[in-house]
């Protein structure tokens, strides 16, 4: 996050694309400002050591009733753990309002207008399933996706006249026109699974579907033809 920052804040920088990890991971980095703020202006902060005036003012007095807990808790074990956390926590005395500042300036990039958020998914049911649940997420974050890249979806399939009026013996048409039925099959799958990704975002939302190459992409060319493969489905 800080490296986004510092690239936001470059006046020479003029589009950042960032390909965050997978569902789980992305909602921990994107999420990663707010939980900080949260943190601290909690009481956590005064409850461990920091200086008062730092943040809070003050500290209640279920605060000195903890801080007094913990303490028989490190006379008794030995361990020393609240005054190993309270010295942590000075180090970074005078800090405090910095990472504040800096995370509020990362959440604000985060959901700045010129931001756009681009989900990429492909149509098995698992995988639309998971999307849900990570458009949920977002959408609980006030996240806004302006996006979703439906990726690997099935090319077009040949007509059965096509498979007809092909010059093969009997025996070969009857095995493309097996495999015909069965990429069908599955081509009307993709579709359902298309309609449904479609229920869970709002209009303003574009879906856009990229098909399978026959390899896995390995170069800026491979690339290309897959961004010149994309078409909007809505």
């Amino acid at each position: 996050m800080e490296r986004l920052l510092e690239l936001a804040s470059d006046p020479a920088t003029e589009l950042i694309i960032l390909d965050t990890p997978p569902a789980a991971e992305a909602l921990n980095f994107l999420d990663a400002p707010r939980r900080l703020l949260d943190l601290l202006n909690s009481r956590a902060i005064g409850l461990l050591g920091a200086p008062k005036g730092v943040l809070r003012s003050n500290l209640r007095m279920v605060d000195f009733a903890a801080r007094a807990v913990l303490s028989a808790f490190d006379r008794v074990t030995g361990l020393n753990l609240l005054k190993d956390v309270q010295s942590f926590v000075r180090v970074f005395d005078g800090m405090y309002e910095g990472f504040a500042a800096r995370a509020k300036r990362s959440n604000d990039l985060l959901h700045a207008d010129d931001t756009a958020i681009i989900v990429v998914t492909t149509l098995e049911p698992a995988r639309i399933h998971q999307a849900g649940e990570f458009l949920e997420a977002l959408a609980q974050k006030e996240l806004k996706v302006r996006a979703i890249v439906v990726n690997r979806a099935m090319p077009p399939l040949p007509s059965e006249t096509e498979i007809a009026s092909l010059k093969v013996s009997p025996a070969i048409r009857r095995k493309l026109a097996r495999n015909l039925a069965d990429y069908t099959a599955l081509k009307n799958r993709e579709a359902r699974s298309l309609e449904t990704l479609s229920t869970m975002i709002s209009s303003a939302t574009e879906i856009f579907v990229s098909p399978e190459l026959d390899h896995e992409p390995r170069s800026l060319s491979d690339l290309a033809k897959i961004g010149a493969a994309l078409r909007s489905v809505r």
